[in-house]
């Protein structure tokens, strides 16, 4: 990969996966970050610029929303006590292994920010599970990269599996509607 491709390549990276974690809107920054290792093995990118650029996308997103989060009164007004107390008592390991579980890296995030753990001791758990995450997933896509793309493109030809997505898709819309309908009829009473 010549020069500017890779350098738009990294850049890309990075900000994909600051806006997922800042939460600004959700990409898919876990499957990029699979992508990049396979672009990796494949000698189209060094697999440790990816790993720095993705962890350093990942630690930038996270400082931004711990920020957002944080200066919020409804945030920390939100989260009940017995909450706050169990993320001060694990505080940066429990941060660490928390940012870990997939589907709760965001999550983990808001709730340390509105319990109001220190700037600190959140950093000292997100830095090296972002580190850690970050080489899992490369690590997955430099491994199991190419059997990965075997495997998507035997399943391109199944109006199944289009079918299936496109249900997900729905599904997930439709939850998304009546969740925020739900809320916008509690607000109103």
């Amino acid at each position: 990969m010549p020069a500017a491709p890779q350098l738009l390549f990294y850049l890309g990276l990075g900000a994909l996966l600051t806006a997922e974690e800042a939460g600004i809107f959700l990409l898919p920054g876990d499957i990029s970050i699979i992508a990049a290792g396979v672009y990796a093995s494949q000698q189209k990118s060094y697999v440790l610029v990816s790993w720095a650029v993705a962890t350093v996308g990942m630690i930038v997103g996270s400082w931004v929303l711990f920020s957002v989060v944080r200066r919020s009164p409804a945030s920390q007004r939100a989260m009940p006590d017995r909450v706050r107390t169990l993320i001060r008592r694990h505080g940066a390991i429990g941060v660490g292994l928390a940012r870990l579980i997939p589907g709760f890296r965001n999550a983990t995030v808001v709730a340390v920010a509105a319990a109001s753990l220190s700037p600190r001791t959140f950093l000292l758990g997100l830095v090296p599970a972002a580190a850690l995450w970050a080489a899992i997933l490369l690590a997955v896509g430099w491994f199991g990269g190419s059997a990965i793309l075997a495997l998507l493109g035997q399943l391109d030809g199944y109006p199944a599996v289009k079918f299936l997505s496109i249900g997900i898709v729905l599904a997930a819309g439709i939850l998304w509607a009546a969740r925020i309908w739900m809320v916008s009829q509690k607000a109103e009473s």
